[in-house]
């Protein structure tokens, strides 16, 4: 350990009697373990909360617009899998997303996505028109990173260039966390969307928003989408 370090035959003694006189030497070793540990499994969820990644800055994220998003480029940050989203027990009908984000890594890989689509709801008896989040996915080799974030900014910064005032999205309860650190709140009104033949159902996932917009609030009461959810 120490002697790694050593000059040869100068002696302990001596290597302190310097570091007194001169400060510590440049060859001193230095702590080798900045990198925080990270407990969290591979695993294909598109991505886990993490405690770093509201601490991490995205501006050195390149986020670039996708000119597609299909099954193969989802396969390419999450790979093949019938339920990469882990929502196929709600049983629901979602719409695909219009306008797609992502991230690239240096070789060229996709490695994150978010996606958009503009929804018609009623809430409280109001009519409005929300910006749907989702597709919302990282590579599992690169959570943990800030990419989410990144990805979902850039997003949400798009859909307040077209004038929208509220973003909304579906999300499993593991992941609440993560979308408060973008400034999501909970919607806490029942929440009941269209499917398929004229069906209604009520959201089994959680449904959260956030403003886009300086005053933008949400109103009180129930919450109808008149669409398929996204």
């Amino acid at each position: 350990m120490s002697d790694h370090f050593s000059s040869g035959a100068q002696s302990a003694e001596s290597q302190s009697a310097e570091r007194r006189r001169t400060g510590p030497h440049l060859t001193d070793p230095q702590p080798t373990d900045a990198t925080p540990f990270d407990p969290r499994p591979a695993d294909a969820t598109p991505f886990a909360p993490h405690p770093t990644d509201a601490a991490l800055t995205e501006r050195h994220v390149a986020v670039e617009r996708l000119e597609q998003y299909s099954r193969a480029e989802q396969e390419e940050i999450l790979g093949p899998g019938d339920d990469p989203y882990g929502v196929a027990y709600t049983g629901l009908t979602y719409l695909p997303k219009e306008i797609h984000f992502g991230v690239r890594a240096v070789d060229g890989r996709l490695v994150a996505h978010t996606g958009l689509r503009p929804l018609p709801l009623t809430a409280g008896g109001t009519d409005l028109t929300v910006m749907g989040v989702g597709g919302v996915c990282v590579a599992p080799d690169r959570r943990g990173g800030g990419l989410a974030h990144a990805v979902v900014g850039a997003a949400l910064d798009h859909a307040r260039t077209l004038g929208h005032r509220r973003a909304l999205l579906f999300c499993r309860p593991p992941l609440v966390t993560l979308y408060r650190g973008l400034g999501f709140r909970e919607v806490t009104q029942e929440v009941t969307v269209e499917q398929p033949e004229g069906r209604l159902a009520v959201m089994p996932l959680r449904t959260m928003w956030a403003p886009l917009a300086a005053g933008a609030d949400w109103p009180e009461g129930p919450v109808r989408l008149r669409s398929l959810p996204m």
